[in-house]
């Protein structure tokens, strides 16, 4: 045996099986992720002028960077309006040809969120309201046999809980039956941390000489997420961590 099945080729395993003159192999194929935006107010990234009230679809762009890193393969299913019968058509076209669809705003319980009623239409929601901030309103389906990830819509709630939930999803979906370790680096927590117990907190950190800084800011604000160099997780039955105790952090590769 040379490379056992459920782990991604990396470049050792590829020279590996070249010395040993195997050239061809059978591997899975990249899983497609349907990436859907919703909102009256979400406009594409290219939109050079906003009107008021508009924003640029940011949080499809960051998702298919991380459905990239999990070897996956993204599709921009587009932008949806706040209409149940809109959504429920392109997501029907988007399980067609995928194997994981993602759900990007929508999911939270406002009067404009059609996340839940369009997919409880197409299929069976497992859960909507996880315990871990940010990201609690994040729900979890299945239409067709296909999973479905109803995101948060503030991009930085979104990013985090596709990072624990949905980035593992895409592993699992091209082949690998563990995730790769993400890299981490044990360091000094730089201030007070409260928690609730319960809830899993998700902080976004720097981390600079040992000491592990965390960033905080609303959730709608991705420049928290871009000036972090990892994050760390604060364990549900704790009410938070002491500065100075030492925690670990995983690192954003």
């Amino acid at each position: 045996m040379l490379v056992s099945a459920g782990r991604p080729l990396r470049a050792p395993q590829l020279g590996f099986l070249a010395a040993a003159g195997v050239t061809t192999m059978a591997v899975h194929a990249r899983p497609r992720v349907a990436i859907v935006s919703t909102g009256d107010e979400v406009v594409p990234p290219e939109t050079a002028v906003l009107a008021a009230g508009q924003v640029r679809d940011a949080t499809a762009s960051a998702l298919a960077g991380l459905v990239r890193n999990a070897g996956g393969e993204p599709v921009a299913a587009g932008i949806v309006p706040d209409d149940r019968g809109a959504l429920e058509s392109t997501l029907r076209a988007a399980l067609a040809d995928a194997d994981l669809v993602v759900v990007s705003a929508g999911s939270s319980v406002g009067a404009r969120d059609e996340t839940a009623g369009a997919v409880a239409a197409l299929g069976e929601i497992w859960c909507h309201g996880l315990a871990v901030k940010p990201g609690k309103p994040t729900l979890l389906a299945e239409c067709s046999g296909v999973p479905l990830i109803g995101l948060p819509g503030n991009p930085l709630s979104a990013l985090v809980v596709f990072q624990l939930v949905g980035v593992p999803l895409v592993w699992r979906l091209a082949g690998a039956e563990r995730p790769p370790p993400e890299p981490t680096v044990r360091a000094r927590l730089g201030r007070d941390l409260a928690s609730a117990t319960g809830r899993l907190d998700v902080v976004q950190v720097a981390v600079r000489d040992g000491v592990a800084e965390p960033l905080f800011g609303p959730s709608a604000l991705l420049s928290v997420l871009a000036g972090a160099d990892g994050y760390l997780v604060v364990p549900e039955p704790a009410t938070g961590l002491d500065g100075g105790a030492e925690v670990e952090v995983i690192l954003y590769r």
